[in-house]
């Protein structure tokens, strides 16, 4: 089972690389994470400018081009993005969405993750393709020492897989509520959940919700991450999801990392786990945390509308590609 894709049909993968966000924060990691694509045996090549406009890659015309080039090639199996920050929500409504659809449809594999899940999410809303949940160049790739784990899923997809994904849980439900959680659906799920996988960075999921470009999905199996974003901030943008429907809809909500806050003075003993503790109580759709992915050095790839089954063992939990039933 490949989890849908089709093998790349060569020793490497011939890849583009779009800077559809923000500018390098620094060419010397760039260059030297395209040195170790092409140590892999990879074909990557870049023609992105190599010098910023304001805080972005390059003004929004060419960041958009850069993306009808990639979706025009013939050439390519895959599209990598530089690095994320921000910039691809100015060009959602300029985006050619049936030309990306039938660069996917050849087998094109779309990779990244942070800004660039507001490219992934107006896909799959705007035309049901796929995308994947996985490396940047810059940040995954330009660092001192490329994470063994990230490396083992993108492998795989470059040749045609992916990977199920296991973790342990970081947040249990308290002992003494488990009966309670159990009967409210809030704790372990009993049965394996099986949906369409999908998400990303919270803050880009939450401002989606009430434009074209959040996909409508009903029982599906949500992941979450993000970076800088004090636990209020994490746990206002999860009531944007209550409030609309949208937690409501899925079968689960699965937690990444949420990396790089910082603790207030009057904060109290309020963090993370509270926001996940407060949810555990708020929403119906059991909250499982832990997964490896997010703005971490050690990611999962993770194949953004495709279908999954999560279910709980002894040895963790376990994150599933499967076949479509059709």
């Amino acid at each position: 089972m490949n989890g849908g894709i089709d093998p790349v049909a060569r020793s490497g993968a011939r890849i583009e690389i779009i800077a559809p966000s923000g500018a390098h924060l620094s060419l010397e990691r760039f260059d030297l994470a395209l040195q170790r694509l092409r140590e892999r045996g990879h074909e990557a090549r870049c023609s992105a400018p190599r010098e910023g406009w304001q805080r972005f890659g390059a003004p929004d015309a060419v960041r958009l081009e850069q993306i009808h080039r990639a979706a025009r090639a013939h050439d390519i199996d895959a599209v990598m993005i530089t690095r994320g920050g921000y910039g691809v929500s100015r060009l959602l409504d300029r985006i050619d969405w049936p030309l990306v659809a039938a660069s996917a449809a050849r087998g094109v594999r779309w990779i990244g993750y942070s800004d660039f899940t507001a490219f992934q999410l107006a896909l799959l809303a705007r035309t049901g393709a796929p995308s994947f949940a996985g490396p940047g160049v810059a940040g995954d790739f330009g660092i001192d020492e490329p994470d063994r784990y990230m490396l083992e899923h993108f492998d795989a997809l470059m040749d045609g897989r992916l990977l199920p994904v296991h973790w342990e849980e970081r947040w249990p439900a308290p002992a003494e509520d488990k009966a309670v959680a159990a009967a409210r659906h809030h704790g372990r799920p009993q049965e394996p959940i099986e949906g369409t996988l999908w998400g990303g960075n919270l803050s880009l999921v939450a401002a989606a919700v009430g434009t074209p470009y959040l996909p409508a999905v009903e029982g599906g199996i949500l992941f979450l991450e993000d970076v800088a974003e004090h636990p209020y901030r994490v746990e206002r943008m999860l009531h944007q999801l209550l409030y609309s429907g949208v937690l409501a809809a899925q079968h689960a909500v699965v937690l990444g990392e949420f990396t790089e806050w910082k603790p207030s003075p009057h904060d109290n003993g309020y963090d993370l786990r509270a926001v996940v503790e407060h949810f555990r109580e708020r929403s119906s759709v059991p909250f499982v945390t832990g997964l490896p992915f997010g703005h971490v050095p050690r990611k999962a790839v993770l194949g953004i509308g495709a279908r999954y089954r999560l279910e709980h063992d002894d040895q963790g939990w376990r994150l599933t590609p499967t076949a479509d039933k059709d």
